[in-house]
């Protein structure tokens, strides 16, 4: 028996789909649908249904319960569906995605043309065809019988290659997954509910406070410099013109002693992204500040914020499930929370509503306990406070030590614990708490400590790097992989908190399925957490419903319970410290609207403000 085979048992039918329609301007979502083709594998038979400006539903009958759709990419075929009304089909084999998991970082590109030429698929749709009739689709708003005929057998043309890419991806997923068939069916399966989920939250929206973020649209290219200027005086790597320097962050660098940890882009540049920031600007200080105003200043993470017709905002393009090499979802353009933390603060809650950010409570370390099954590290997530508690081990504070009573040891073992799982030295982590006086040799003896106290869990991560070295992959339980080219030395380092990534992606994934599933409306999701809106009278209950199916999610990934914790908002997002004071994404965020109503009331525009002194736009 074959994969193809295996599937052929479980389903009356497979059907091949492709749909071409017309997007909101974000390119989120479909506004009005063209046409769909319909190919079943069992009979052969091709169906091709023009919907535009005709009601042809009736047409679109299929057993959802019996049938499996496959389609590349399928957030644009469930986004068809729903403007449909049709619903989310709930088994659904996406070829891109599955592509990805066998070839990322192997093959450039995993597009349904890529897909096709690698398959050796004859005479595949080239890209200027492809041009050709995206246009044709996406600027007219009427089209003739024989544009019809044209748009209709293109569709087909994709079908027929879908199906080809389909049947040479499951041979090739027999070759290198092996043949236990209903768990790779499963896995897949899964994936392609996790697309039609995002494709949901896509058709959702963010609510935000449009008059706010119209007044930072407009203003923001008159005022950025001076706002990072004020915030670049403390740092010195950002010129008069707000021109960024390598070579001064080259020498931050050296004086942190991160030569060797901070990655590098293929042009040999250090790498200046949010993610690479974000693995060291919680043990660096300076880092964060860095990444703070990078964020301001770099064009491309501050392109213009487009709301789209219903008055709702949408990273372009929508969410990309499986966009990193550890399947994390990734918006496919910069957006609110991708700018910096400060840009949750355009959020705001539609009348009636309250947002409610659902947020994984220290996901990382427990997952790593229980992948690990080291007992101790999960003794320490269990007691509430991971770095207090691995304090009291290494009997640097007394048994009934807290947080509040020992802020500095807790803060000491925090670095420890979040710098050791990226793989960082005693060197560098000296570095990081010179501070609170901790030599480098004291750093080795606290950092040796540490990987004495969870031993189980640093062999297994061992383990786990000299087995992806060896075999050239590595994988999650949940089928996810990353392979490694072949006669590449591969540095273990970006080996070693892979896994945990990874499968936080995964907990992510069926947790957004499942929230998706019970109908509550996830606007957005971001690393391991949740915006969802809520009706005000109905929202204790919803966020009680939502955490638990989260908490499921992570039961059923890795066999623990991640707790939840639920941060309401009923307006404008305002952040805050630990002490009620705004934090310092805040005051970037009050910083900027200060320059900017200074501005408007330079030029006579009328500024309103909240109770808290903050700008207001009504």
């Amino acid at each position: 028996m074959t994969f193809l085979d295996h599937i052929k048992s479980r389903f009356k039918k497979i059907v091949i789909v492709d749909t071409e329609f017309q997007s909101d301007k974000s390119e989120t979502y479909v506004t009005e649908t063209l046409c769909a083709v319909y190919k079943d594998l069992s009979t052969g038979q091709v169906l091709k249904i023009w919907d535009h400006g005709e009601s042809n539903l009736a047409q679109h009958h299929f057993d959802f319960e019996t049938t499996m759709f496959v389609c590349h990419y399928a957030n644009a075929e469930v986004g068809y569906f729903l403007k449909m009304l049709m619903g989310r089909p709930p088994y659904i084999f996406d070829c891109w995605t599955e592509y990805q998991k066998l070839y990322k970082g192997l093959r450039q590109s995993s597009s349904l043309l890529a897909c096709a030429t690698a398959y050796e698929y004859p005479n595949p749709t080239s890209e200027e065809e492809k041009t050709y009739y995206r246009d044709l689709c996406i600027n007219k708003g009427s089209w003739s019988a024989e544009e019809r005929d044209k748009i209709l057998n293109y569709c087909e043309k994709d079908v027929l290659m879908s199906e080809h890419v389909f049947i040479n991806l499951l041979q090739d997923l027999e070759k290198v997954c092996g043949n236990d068939y209903e768990i790779l069916l499963e896995q897949a399966l899964e994936r392609g509910a996790a697309m039609a989920a995002v494709t949901t939250t896509c058709k959702i929206g963010m609510p935000i406070d449009i008059h706010k973020i119209s007044d930072f649209n407009n203003y923001w290219r008159i005022v950025k410099d001076e706002v990072i200027q004020d915030l670049n005086k403390s740092l010195g790597l950002w010129d008069e013109n707000s021109k960024f320097s390598h070579d001064k962050f080259n020498k931050l660098i050296h004086k942190l002693g991160l030569e060797t940890e901070w990655p590098l882009t293929p042009k040999g540049k250090r790498k200046t992204n949010a993610d690479t920031f974000e693995i060291f600007d919680e043990t660096y200080p300076e880092i964060k500040a860095v990444a703070r105003v990078f964020s301001l200043s770099n064009k491309t993470k501050l392109a213009e914020y487009i709301i789209s017709e219903d008055g709702r905002y949408r990273p372009h393009k929508g969410f990309k499930m499986f966009g990193t090499k550890t399947s994390r979802c990734a918006p496919s353009s910069k957006w609110i929370f991708g700018t910096a933390k400060w840009g949750r603060n355009f959020l705001k809650p539609a009348f009636g509503n309250v947002l409610v950010y659902l947020d994984y409570k220290s996901e990382e370390p427990f997952i790593a306990a229980m992948l690990s099954g080291d007992e101790d590290l999960i003794a320490a997530y269990n007691s509430g406070d991971i770095y207090i508690h691995t304090a009291k081990l290494a009997k640097l504070v007394s048994e009934n030590a807290t947080a509040e009573s020992e802020p500095e040891k807790r803060k000491i073992f925090k670095v420890i614990v979040l710098a050791s799982n990226y793989g960082m030295g005693s060197r560098s982590m000296a570095k990081s708490l010179k501070k609170y006086g901790i030599t480098q040799s004291e750093a080795a003896g606290l950092l040796k400590k540490y990987k004495e106290i969870y031993n189980v869990y640093f062999k297994w991560s061992a383990e786990q790097t000299n087995h992806a070295q060896y075999y050239g992959k590595i994988e999650t339980m949940n089928g996810w992989m990353m392979r490694f080219p072949p006669n590449k030395k591969v540095n273990p380092r970006s080996i070693q908190n892979w896994p945990i990534q990874a499968t936080s992606a995964d907990v992510l994934r069926n947790a957004w399925i499942r929230l998706t599933n019970a109908n509550i409306k996830v606007c957005a999701a971001v690393h391991d957490a949740f915006l969802i809106e809520c009706p005000i009278p109905e929202h204790k209950d919803q966020i009680r419903i939502a955490s638990q199916l989260m908490i499921d999610a992570a039961r059923h990934i890795v066999g623990g319970e991640i707790m939840v914790d639920a941060e309401i908002i009923k307006n404008n997002w305002i952040q805050l410290d630990k002490d009620g004071n705004p934090n310092d994404d805040q005051k970037i965020f009050d910083m900027i609207f200060k320059k900017i109503n200074e501005y408007k009331k330079l030029k006579g525009g009328q500024v309103l403000t909240d109770n808290m002194g903050r700008g207001a736009y009504v």
